[in-house]
């Protein structure tokens, strides 16, 4: 390439650069608008894709981005970490043009463990341990010895004398044989995993993950060294900070991952940075969710107003800690929030296990938060099954108010194990009997049929369901009927085509509080669709359809066979969807397309308002087929709609996507009626070898008769009494489920309206 070229393609790249730098800020698909202000691995992403399961879709995106899939979440459905081959800032702008294929993307951040501040004078004792009330909690408890407790930091030294009667061992491995004995995906994982150097081995080279884990679990009463908030324990290392301290979010979401399928109820985390990840909140939430699991963080050392990620993530399974001194003075260093932040906790000359059989005093948020991770391991082990939300109330309800935290976190308070010890207090659990719809059909009511065990809590009031179409900002609240023995029923009215309905459960403990089902409430509604997802057509050409194929060359026209790759210098192996058959471009040695085009086209095929066209194609022209022309012929894919005039729907070539290898390949159709779609693979340079194949061609629809039943409120099919008696119940309100006229009020015409209608639905 002249150094011509090489100018212009360099201009080029920074244009592109730049015009995705400016286009951040508006970017749904990039969650942090600032995203490349933070420093981040050069050749890497998330992308967490919509269609979870559809490689080929997905790999035919990474293409576009030189991408190659290196990590896979275990918690999150379709979160990746990709290898690329461009700039950061073009893979962000191209990937996120993708809205109808990816939920987000973004960088993979690099964060640090919090640096400890230069110490004060020593002190000889835990002053820690008396602030946060641990001596009057260990009068009754000193800790589980079976409870796990993760410290995702830099590593454990698990060889250390105050730590090494704690350290979690693993069951169900076999140390050093090379094998995953237990099955969970981890190799030799005995007491942790490495995810810096991703092996086995999470000793720490640093120090800072082990002074962690000596105020969370060092050994009590034991005549050595230090004693941790839990005097018995089992800590485990998962590490990915790195012996200099740093690592990356790719490494902090396979630690959290690990921690969850292992289920592992509690976690340290003394680092942070980076801008916001909805790929670590992703997983930090679905670890609390799928396993109970709450994540202690640290809130950060810069001294300012706000919580550093990933502490001041929203995620209702993090604990954010900031650091108070021994006189119980806000830390200097400590960051800061009435909200983010959710407690304090000495941080400032604490005392825990280094390693080698050391000990030394370090200072940071980083070391307030084991004081909260083990307080809440510490709870954790006393109530043993119960919901990390109630674990996490348990812990924020009890803390001891001071007057340096007042106004700078959410509780005003340091931790107080014993209190929390003493609050140990089961509140409301909802229990979900009906089984969530996924999609239903209109105007037919859905009955939420619900399990409700105060425990040790008395219900005030009824339990309520509120619910809510799309087109509704607000949940409506419906009380719900007691049907059994601590069982509620509420019946959601039906809803029109294509809506996307949403409720949760709440109910009112005495002591507890407000108790929502899913946890969340309005943010994490179960939800589903109004109508019926069909496939209008489907061939995978096991069979003859109907499909014609037109000549004009003069070998390797399109047919139906089931490939041989002959010993063809660039045939496709096999068929795309592993159904045996498939339309191919010639299907033996040197029969590539020849002199001409040859094109397969499709019967007339219906679809309706809204349909995707999906097909597989494999298509070469490239260096690989040995011709003396590569890369400068094209594939065509066009679309005829109502017999109508062909337009093009995507062209293939003569470089990009035209090296083989097949793609699955998605268009939403406009308006309704029929189409056809046409495949047109052509010899258009002399000297070129062109191979191409089509598979699996569908079109996915939706159905939806949406047929009304006047007043039926209940949406049970039938007009009758039982909305008779809603009408009656709701009169005066504005709108809702009584407001049978829609005219925004529930009044008598609604009432006639009712009388009008009686009988079955339609």
């Amino acid at each position: 390439m002249s150094n011509h070229f090489k100018t212009v393609a360099l201009l080029a790249t920074l244009c592109i650069a730049q015009i995705a730098l400016a286009q951040f800020e508006n970017n749904a698909l990039i969650p942090d608008k600032n995203a490349l202000n933070y420093d981040h691995v050069p050749d890497r992403v998330f992308v967490r894709f919509l269609d979870a399961d559809n490689r080929s879709l997905q790999q035919n995106i990474l293409d576009e981005v030189g991408g190659t899939i290196v990590n896979e979440s275990k918690l999150v459905p379709g979160l990746f970490a990709v290898e690329i081959d461009v700039t950061v800032e073009l893979a962000l702008n191209i990937l996120s043009s993708k809205r109808n294929s990816i939920k987000y993307v973004e960088p993979i951040y690099i964060v640090k463990a919090f640096d400890t501040i230069p110490n004060d004078p020593m002190y000889n004792n835990l002053y820690g341990m008396d602030q946060i009330h641990a001596p009057q909690a260990w009068d009754n408890h000193v800790g589980d010895q079976e409870f796990i407790i993760a410290v995702i930091d830099t590593g454990v030294d698990y060889n250390h004398q105050d730590l090494v009667a704690n350290m979690w061992t693993n069951p169900g491995e076999i140390p050093g044989n090379g094998q995953d004995d237990d099955g969970n995906g981890y190799v030799d994982d005995v007491h942790g995993y490495d995810f810096s150097n991703y092996d086995s081995d999470p000793m720490d080279g640093n120090g800072h993950g082990t002074h962690c884990s000596g105020t969370i679990g060092g050994v009590g009463n034991n005549g050595i060294g230090v004693a941790g908030v839990n005097w018995r324990c089992r800590i485990v290392g998962a590490q990915f900070l790195s012996s200099g301290g740093s690592g990356t979010i790719e490494g902090a979401v396979d630690a959290v991952e690990y921690c969850a399928i292992n289920e592992f109820k509690v976690s340290n985390n003394s680092w942070g940075g980076g801008g916001f990840s909805q790929a670590l909140f992703d997983v930090i939430q679905g670890a609390g969710d799928q396993y109970g699991h709450i994540f202690v963080a640290a809130a950060g050392n810069g001294g300012s107003y706000g919580a550093s990620y990933p502490g001041a993530l929203s995620c209702t399974n993090i604990i954010c800690v900031a650091a108070t001194d021994v006189n119980e003075n806000m830390a200097s260093f400590s960051q800061y929030h009435p909200t983010e932040v959710d407690l304090g906790a000495p941080g400032v000359d604490v005392l825990s296990s280094t390693p080698g059989n050391n000990y030394d005093y370090y200072s940071g948020t980083s070391m307030a938060t084991p004081h909260v991770a083990g307080g809440t391991g510490l709870i954790y082990s006393v109530v043993g099954g119960t919901s990390f939300e109630e674990v996490r109330d348990i812990i924020l309800s009890s803390t001891r108010p001071i007057s340096s935290m007042q106004g700078n976190c959410a509780t005003g308070g340091v931790l107080n194990v014993a209190d929390a010890l003493a609050n140990t207090f089961l509140g409301p659990q909802i229990t979900m009997l009906s089984a969530v719809p996924t999609e239903m059909d209109p105007n037919v009511g859905y009955e939420v049929r619900v399990y409700v065990d105060p425990r040790e809590d008395t219900l005030i009031d009824d339990v309520s369901l509120y619910y809510r179409s799309a087109q509704s900002d607000n949940f409506m609240a419906m009380p719900m009927n007691v049907s059994g023995l601590m069982e509620w029923s509420g019946t959601i009215p039906g809803m029109e085509c294509d809506d996307e309905p949403e409720f949760y459960i709440s109910c009112e403990g005495q002591t507890s509080g407000t108790v929502e089902h899913p946890s969340g409430g309005a943010a994490n509604a179960y939800g589903w669709m109004i109508g019926t997802s069909i496939v209008s057509y489907d061939d995978d050409f096991n069979s003859d359809q109907g499909w014609v194929v037109d000549n004009s060359a003069g070998t390797g026209n399109w047919d139906r066979v089931s490939p041989s790759n002959g010993g063809a210098r660039c045939d496709n192996p096999t068929d795309a969807d592993g159904s045996g058959m498939c339309y191919v471009t010639g299907n033996d040695v040197d029969e590539d397309v020849d002199d001409g085009t040859t094109t397969l086209t499709s019967p007339a095929m219906e679809f309706g308002e809204g349909a995707i066209l999906s097909y597989s194609r494999w298509y070469s022209n490239g260096a690989e087929c040995n011709g003396a022309d590569s890369n400068n012929d094209e594939f065509f894919v066009d679309v005829s709609y109502n017999g109508g005039a062909w337009t093009n729907l995507e062209t293939v070539g003569p470089v990009d996507q035209s090296s083989g290898g097949w793609y699955d390949v998605e268009h939403t159709l406009s308006g309704a009626g029929t189409l056809q779609v046409r495949f047109v693979c052509g010899d258009l340079n002399s000297g070129s070898v062109i191979e191409a194949a089509v598979d699996a061609v569908s079109i996915k629809d939706s159905y939806c008769d949406d047929v009304p039943c006047t007043g039926d409120a209940n949406g049970d099919g039938m007009v009758g009494v039982s909305d008779l008696l809603i009408v009656i119940d709701l009169w005066g309100q504005s709108g809702g489920m009584g407001d049978i006229n829609g005219d925004g009020a529930v009044d008598v015409s609604d009432l006639l309206a009712v009388v009008d209608a009686w009988g079955a639905c339609p």
